[in-house]
């Protein structure tokens, strides 16, 4: 059972993102932390404001920390309502990685024996020794539920290559009703963890400012009107973490299904988190957005301003629909005017939340539509364009499976001939780079991983007739490809296996060593078979294989045996 458990770990944690999402748990707490002080420093001195302060409850932090606020639904006793006080930013970071809904988080807050707080404090004592969260590993070992969350949550990430509006298809104006209500919260977040960042952020915002106006409008009732804000901004720190992912460039080009965090989220989320990606939003500004660890970077600091000011508008959102709750009795205005034709529903949301003014346009979308008022420019359009070598990206880092089939050469006194099953995972190094015109040629580009491989054949004195039985090889290595780009769109493949392994068949066991190397010429010939859909891949590759090696099979006790083979890759 042991064994059964670490290896249920080790694939997880091969599937996991680094620091799981986006801006880790160290950085979306500073994040919030930020952007709330700037909230609650912007808000003027009335009275609406006063009362909403006092309804927070806010208590400052130690040494000038950040703002923190009690999360009971009610008042039990001074000790619980101390015990359960939390700052927006560990909302922040515990929404949707380590929670799967906020209901769930007032539920563990009230047991201090739950997870929740030794998740905090695990991840406290990394952050006090100066990283920015606590390993996936021992997170995954204190609660592994955050790693099944991890897979089965899709919505931290953008739907690459649909438009704006299409990110708000799934919008439905019923679920923020049935957020509301505990009973039906899970089911209504059970449909938004299919769906994506901006329909997550949009809905959860919504709620928030839903409650918000509540609260304004139950003003004469403090009670029940602290009560309403502290769902507000328990709402809308689950919102906010959604809306923080949407800056980091590894969430927005992931096609994000159960079956490709197996085989190529994990390793795209990380390449465009460390390289970057260009991308523009709806003011115009057009920057290199970055991922991970590199919030209040001082290279980044243009970047991380921009991710503060878009969390402080939302918050900003829930005042604003308390204050006129509060001025006019009525409901939420906001809610009354969303369209119900569904096209109408999606321009007004994007129009109406100034949060998402700031966010990146997703790749693909209809520019002209999002900027009615202002010229689409040349460098705007090539920014928001389809990532041209993405699919080339994800074929290199990507975890896959590859089919070989093998047969012997030169004329030498042994053969090798085989079917080999290959599986191809990890990334150790690799380099992705532009000339100084921001093109391909003369570029070199390398990538180096793992690899696992199974091979079935035949090994035996050339031109036996005596048919010796199978033989098997069980082998483990090193992979490498390096490209050499003669041109923007073509460039000649060369890679190689560096493996070591155990071959047993005819009675004898024996250690090998199987080097190899060969050629990929497709892109000279522009058959470039990962830019082709799944399902057409293999049987392209086996019509036209376009994939060569040679290697030899290499053992103490017999003479080297050279084969020649092609492969077939096959990467989701």
């Amino acid at each position: 059972m042991k064994k059964i458990s670490i290896l249920v770990l080790v694939v997880v944690l091969l599937v996991l993102p680094s620091g799981v999402f986006a801006y880790n748990y160290g950085e979306h707490k500073l994040i919030g932390d930020q952007a709330f002080t700037k909230f609650i420093s912007s808000l003027q001195h009335t009275s609406a404001a006063a009362t909403f302060r006092s309804l927070l409850n806010l208590k400052a932090g130690k040494a000038g920390g950040p703002y923190d606020f009690p999360m009971s639904l009610k008042t039990v006793n001074a000790a619980v309502e101390e015990k359960n006080r939390i700052s927006y930013g560990t909302l922040n970071g515990l929404s949707g990685d380590h929670l799967r809904d906020p209901y769930t988080l007032i539920e563990f807050l009230s047991d201090s024996s739950s997870a929740v707080y030794k998740i905090i404090t695990l991840h406290e004592e990394y952050i006090a020794a100066g990283y920015s969260a606590a390993p996936d590993g021992k997170l995954v070992k204190l609660d592994f539920g955050y790693a099944l969350l991890a897979m089965k949550n899709l919505s931290h990430f953008y739907q690459y290559g649909k438009p704006f509006q299409e990110q708000l298809h799934a919008f439905d104006k019923d679920v923020i009703g049935q957020c509301q209500r505990p009973e039906l919260a899970r089911q209504a977040f059970t449909r938004l963890n299919k769906t994506n960042a901006i329909n997550m952020y949009v809905t959860l915002h919504l709620v928030a400012m839903d409650w918000a106006a509540q609260s304004g409008r139950l003003k004469g009732n403090p009670e029940q009107a602290r009560t309403l804000l502290m769902f507000a901004l328990l709402f809308n720190g689950f919102a906010d973490h959604f809306l923080e992912d949407s800056f980091s460039s590894g969430h927005l080009v992931v096609k994000r299904t159960v079956a490709a965090s197996v085989v190529n989220n994990k390793a795209l989320h990380d390449f465009y988190s460390a390289n970057g990606t260009m991308v523009l939003n709806r003011k115009a500004e057009i920057w290199k957005a970055h991922g991970d660890g590199t919030f209040n970077k001082p290279e980044f600091i243009k970047e991380s301003a921009r991710v503060l000011e878009a969390v402080e508008l939302s918050l900003n959102d829930l005042w604003i629909a308390y204050e006129n709750a509060a001025l006019t009795g009525r409901e939420s205005d906001f809610l009354m005017r969303i369209p119900e034709g569904k096209k109408m529903q999606e321009n007004y949301l994007l129009n109406n939340l100034p949060a998402l003014k700031l966010v990146p346009i997703p790749y693909n979308s209809d520019l002209p539509s999002l900027f009615e008022n202002t010229e689409v420019t040349d460098s705007m359009k090539k920014t928001n364009q389809i990532l041209p070598y993405r699919n080339f990206v994800r074929s290199r880092i990507g975890n896959s499976v590859v089919i070989g089939i093998n047969g012997p050469s030169f004329s030498t006194k042994n053969y090798y001939r085989s079917f080999d099953f290959r599986i191809n995972a990890g990334s150790i190094s690799n380099r992705h780079t532009f000339n100084s015109k921001g093109g391909k040629k003369g570029v070199w580009d390398y990538w180096h991983g793992y690899t696992v491989a199974y091979s079935w054949g035949e090994t035996g004195p050339y031109r036996d007739e005596f048919h010796k039985g199978a033989t098997h090889q069980f082998r483990v290595g090193i992979r490498s490809n390096f490209d050499y780009w003669l041109n923007d769109k073509k460039f000649i493949g060369i890679y190689g296996y560096m493996e070591g392994g155990i071959q047993y068949g005819n009675r004898e066991t024996s250690p090998i060593f199987v080097p190899s190397a060969g050629l990929q010429l497709g892109s000279l010939l522009n058959i470039n078979y990962y830019n082709m859909p799944g399902w057409l891949r293999l049987p392209a590759q086996y019509l036209l294989p376009l994939k060569f090696r040679q290697g030899v099979v290499l053992t103490v006790k017999h003479p080297p045996k050279y084969f020649y083979g092609f492969e077939m890759d096959f990467v989701l």
